[in-house]
């Protein structure tokens, strides 16, 4: 028998965006709907900057639980050491995860080098320097090092 999935939504910016909390509702039912999982209501994190609270306790309730459905890949933790032990304890719950906005899903730990490509991508668009024009910079992205050199594993 389906336990279900809990929602996860926000109370605080995504990525600079704020969607009202019945908008991710209705993204994340939505996409329990189309995948024909049960969904479970939603936990909503709290407000403060870089809280992970609600989160911590979605991860506890796993025993209980099919999985999570959060609204966007971008509510997890910025640090990739702390994403990554979010991954490990998603899968050794024999649970899924899942970003309703970005259409993505973890049920195996295949599945996390898709997800880390795309976080690592968002974080990297700020380094780009074509905000709008081309500018020609007296060195290459890859001599000036960086966010863009470390997104691409080249320096430490």
């Amino acid at each position: 028998m389906s336990k279900g999935h809990r929602g996860y939504i926000a109370s605080r910016p995504v990525r600079g965006t704020s969607t009202p909390q019945r908008v991710q509702n209705l993204v994340v039912r939505d996409y329990a709907r189309r995948r024909g999982l049960t969904y479970l209501l939603s936990a909503t994190e709290y407000a403060m900057p870089g809280c992970t609270m609600v989160l911590e306790n979605l991860l506890a309730e796993l025993p209980r639980l099919d999985g999570i459905i959060c609204f966007s890949i971008f509510m997890l933790p910025p640090e990739p050491e702390r994403r990554a032990a979010i991954y490990a304890r998603i899968l050794a719950a024999g649970a899924t995860f899942h970003a309703a906005l970005e259409n993505l899903s973890l049920s195996s730990a295949s599945d996390v080098g898709p997800l880390e490509d795309l976080i690592a991508s968002a974080l990297l668009l700020p380094e780009v320097p074509f905000a709008g024009r081309y500018e020609k910079a007296e060195q290459s992205l890859l001599e000036q090092g960086g966010a863009f050199a470390r997104a691409l594993h080249l320096e430490d």
